[in-house]
């Protein structure tokens, strides 16, 4: 049975090759350093260091060793961390799944709302989109993107194009089976500045089967397929170039002049300053984000808490992205 403690100076004094650094990295007294790196070689029966004037140097049994020990560490912490999950309850944790660009703009608004109210709270973040089979946590709050902003009672979406006039419901309303309805989210095309649309009031959906286009789809993304179907609503077969399954790797792609990129509004805040957004029109792509609530958590006071959370911070994004419709 090894001596962890023994093990973690160990490999402090490995990796600054000198007791006294060692000592002072872990706040001991160099001579508690070197009792217990004594204390550690006998009991290895090898010569792990050896005397260097008035340091030392370490063996290559003595790295060697210091190496291999680092598995122990790991294990270690994965026991500490089931044990930790033994002893809090089931409620104070907390699964968030939610698209990236709900991450970004949403969460941390939430989450400080909710540990103000909860401290004792843990909070587990996951990004959902695209979603590939079935999650190992099944989430307690799923946030998800609506093609054309219709879902169905039965818990079936409808990706029909998002045309302005094509019934997106408003903002706040609860469907039946399936969550509520925080935000409407229009789509836009991000593209350089020294790009030819980045003048434009607006750009037509029918108007990029001509550009190289970014797509936000891989093995499957609804905010993919929301675009897909403007584009057939609009009679025209995009161009795509390059796809990325979240929008900072498109942005990133969009400013190395790789092609333009349509995205939701959501997701083309706080753009740098190479790059526009320029609304889409005829029709007008739309996503809604929608929150659901696993049944079996929601009547816990703090999930009503952090429902809340999330519809302020739905509202607070709306005075930045003009065009989200928020209840």
């Amino acid at each position: 049975m090894w001596d962890l403690q023994r093990l973690r100076i160990w490999r402090a004094v490995a990796s600054t090759g000198s007791v006294t650094a060692a000592a002072r990295n872990l706040d001991y007294s160099p001579a508690s350093v070197s009792q217990q790196i004594i204390a550690l070689q006998r009991s290895v029966g090898l010569p792990l260091y050896r005397r260097a004037g008035r340091g030392i140097e370490i063996t290559e049994a003595g790295r060697r060793f210091a190496e291999e020990s680092e598995s122990l560490f790991g294990e270690s912490a994965r026991l500490d961390r089931v044990v930790a999950e033994m002893r809090a309850p089931a409620l104070d944790r907390v699964v968030i799944a939610c698209p990236s660009s709900v991450a970004k703009e949403w969460i941390p608004a939430v989450l400080r709302d909710a540990v103000a109210h909860h401290p004792h709270l843990r909070f587990d973040v996951l990004t959902n989109e695209p979603v590939r089979g079935e999650r190992s946590t099944p989430p307690d709050l799923d946030v998800t993107v609506v093609p054309g902003g219709e879902t169905q009672s039965d818990g079936r979406t409808h990706t029909g194009g998002g045309s302005s006039d094509g019934g997106a419901p408003r903002a706040g309303q609860a469907h039946p089976g399936a969550g509520e309805l925080l935000a409407v989210d229009p789509y836009q095309l991000v593209v350089r500045r020294d790009h030819p649309a980045a003048t434009q009031q607006t750009v037509r959906v029918a108007d990029l089967r001509d550009l190289s286009l970014l797509d936000l789809d891989v093995e499957g993304s609804v905010s993919g397929d929301v675009m897909d179907d403007a584009a057939r609503a609009a009679g025209i077969t995009p161009h795509h170039v390059a796809r990325a399954d979240d929008h900072y790797g498109l942005l990133a792609m969009v400013m190395a002049g790789i092609g333009v990129a349509p995205l939701p509004r959501l997701a083309a805040l706080d753009l740098p300053p190479s790059l526009v957004a320029v609304p889409l029109v005829d029709p007008e792509p739309v996503r809604s984000i929608v929150l659901h609530s696993d049944p079996a958590a929601q009547h816990h006071p703090h999930m009503t808490d952090i429902r809340a959370a999330f519809r302020r911070a739905a509202l607070r994004s709306s005075s930045t992205a003009s065009g989200v419709t928020i209840h």
